[in-house]
């Protein structure tokens, strides 16, 4: 298996994770959240709803950045999740069409060019190699995060903070705002 193959391979895994941390989760398990503490701040409220939404939207700002001259920018992103918070049903598809829309950024990508550094959200540059794999991670990461939190958590029915507020209140001063 050549390189690239694997790395494409490793991102389709790892959203696997994730949906598979996710199957069966009912909006009202999805809007739950872990008690926080006031000093910790994990980029999101801990909902899996909000983490869902973390996790899509990181995919879409890093493939925009890094590979399609930031055709995205996070205040687009907190305009699309306007349209249809607080709804589970519509996070799911915006996390698969992410995943359609992260993968599709660098397909072009060959092991020649993992070397080559793209821009990163925060201004600085990073190797293809390395966005890929913080990419691939996340999932994981994440994936790990949501399955903690619906297995401690009962269900909600009250809609978790808007995750496009807080990528107001957070990302407005970054250089891909």
């Amino acid at each position: 298996m050549d390189v690239m193959t694997l790395l494409r391979h490793q991102a389709e895994m790892a959203h696997q994770e994730v949906l598979d941390a996710i199957e069966g989760v009912t909006e009202p398990k999805a809007w739950a959240t872990l008690p926080a503490r006031e000093d910790d701040y994990l980029h999101t409220d801990g909902s899996v709803q909000s983490l869902v939404l973390h996790i899509a939207t990181g995919k879409v700002l890093h493939g925009s950045v890094a590979f399609r001259n930031t055709e995205i920018r996070w205040r687009d992103l907190a305009d699309r999740l306007d349209t249809f918070e607080p709804s589970w049903e519509a996070s799911v598809a915006y996390l698969r069409e992410a995943q359609e829309y992260w993968m599709g950024c660098w397909a072009h990508v060959t092991a020649e060019d993992l070397g080559t550094e793209v821009l990163h959200f925060r201004g600085r540059l990073w190797p293809i190699w390395k966005v890929i794999r913080m990419i691939t991670h996340h999932d994981s990461y994440h994936a790990g995060q949501i399955v903690t939190s619906r297995y401690m958590t009962g269900d909600s029915n009250t809609p978790p903070p808007s995750t496009a507020e807080d990528i107001r209140n957070c990302c407005q001063d970054l250089p891909s705002w």
